[in-house]
């Protein structure tokens, strides 16, 4: 029974990393692509933990709500969260955060600055655009800032990650929407974003929208390689 069990665990393990798709954290596009997209809660840029911290070359471990990060090859926690608590640390110091990471869906999403920042990155917010750079290891990501729930842009977001497949158990593509544009006095808008494909291409998308009586449809969509 013993040995049929390990049989199952490898199995299963193995399929798992055969459907992974691990992408560069220097690659066309700024090398951050996520699986699932960000949000915004309570003003504030939630991101799937996962994504984030592998572009930052960070170890995690997770263990029953507890998230503690570490630098490559420090066994010193860099950073330490708890899902739905406000209280952190940052270097063994106490930091209070603004929203606390949450379970969305089955996956977990944390504050984009206050994790970028605790392991030296330069976050840019301006107008509709997050800039991340850290220049000591060539790293520079653009994405858009996440709609708001239940907005018009949240429901065009929708439409776009389904266009990609993502949240299903193996999206097309890993895909960060990089601009968008909501025209809703006329029922249009268009989303800019930058994918990674499992056959190791990187694009450049952008697509144009109409609003009709049942929803948000994709009319148009063009592709370039990056």
């Amino acid at each position: 029974m013993r040995t049929g069990a390990i049989v199952v665990m490898l199995t299963l393990l193995i399929a798992v990393s055969a459907g992974a798709q691990t992408v560069p954290r220097v690659a066309p596009g700024g090398g951050l692509y996520f699986d699932t997209l960000p949000v915004t809660m309570q003003g504030r840029v939630m991101v799937p933990l996962r994504a984030v911290f592998e572009w930052l070359g960070a170890r995690v471990e997770y263990r029953a709500g507890r998230i503690v990060a570490y630098d490559a090859g420090s066994s010193v926690p860099r950073v330490t969260l708890t899902i739905g608590q406000i209280d952190a640390e940052v270097s063994g110091e106490p930091y209070r955060l603004d929203v606390p990471p949450v379970e969305v869906g089955g996956r977990t999403f944390v504050p984009l600055r206050f994790v970028a920042e605790s392991f030296g990155v330069w976050v840019d917010a301006e107008g509709r655009s997050v800039t991340l750079q850290m220049p000591q290891f060539n790293l520079k990501a653009k994405m858009a800032v996440p709609p708001a729930e239940n907005s018009h842009l949240a429901k065009i977001w929708i439409q776009i990650a389904r266009w990609y497949g993502l949240g299903g158990a193996q999206p097309r593509a890993l895909i960060r929407i990089t601009d968008n544009t909501l025209d809703l006095g006329a029922g249009r808008a268009t989303v800019e974003a930058v994918s990674a494909w499992a056959d190791g291409r990187y694009t450049r998308d952008r697509f144009s929208l109409v609003l009709q009586r049942d929803g948000w449809h994709v009319t148009d969509h063009s592709s370039s390689g990056l």
